[in-house]
């Protein structure tokens, strides 16, 4: 009997409107525009190929930092400035190429962007905390392509493929470097934005 009793109010309960309601979903995330400022670590290489062959020539693997900022004026097209190192130690010795960029920044899904400047690069080579020798600064270009795998309404966090190379001298005036210095690697960036 008491089975009986309760049946009627089990199915009042169960088919209540807010029993029945799924839980609200979240509001949908903002649209990226502005502002917004960021910094990555790559693990990747360093490759110099010389006209010269006792200058440089070959491949060596090597970790990087970059900062950047950017500002959106839409939420698909941006303009950066990026400074960007990488860097191998070995035996106390030190080299470094740095590239240092501006440009354009296309955000073509809202998870996917890709990326690409110029501007100048320079290598510095170093033995323990001295600075042994600096190139002069050089024409560089720089292009890297992201995929966001953690968005917040202010941060996204990223792995990003990025490269560049450093154009150094013309000795002979034929309109090909005397060396190319290239950067290449793959890392995670983090990024702040909604100032």
């Amino acid at each position: 009997m008491r089975s009986t009793l309760a049946f009627p109010f089990v199915l009042m309960i169960a088919t209540s409107p807010a029993f029945a309601q799924a839980p609200p979903s979240p509001p949908p995330l903002p649209p990226r525009v502005g502002l917004e400022l960021g910094g990555g670590l790559q693990a990747g290489n360093m490759f110099c190929d010389s006209q010269q062959q006792n200058q440089c020539n070959g491949v060596t693997e090597a970790g990087g930092l970059d900062l950047q900022g950017a500002y959106f004026t839409s939420p698909g097209l941006g303009f950066f400035v990026d400074l960007w190192g990488m860097a191998h130690t070995e035996n106390n010795f030190t080299i470094a190429q740095y590239i240092n960029t501006v440009g354009v920044k296309l955000r073509l899904l809202p998870i996917l962007y890709v990326q690409g400047g110029v501007g100048a690069a320079h290598a510095t080579l170093q033995y323990g905390n001295l600075i042994q020798g600096r190139t002069d600064d050089a024409f560089a270009i720089m292009g890297a392509v992201g995929l966001d795998v953690l968005r917040g309404r202010r941060f996204a966090l990223s792995i990003e493929l990025r490269g560049g190379n450093g154009f150094y001298g013309d000795s002979n005036n034929d309109g090909k470097p005397d060396t190319v210095a290239r950067n290449a690697g793959v890392g995670a960036q983090l990024t702040f934005f909604d100032f």
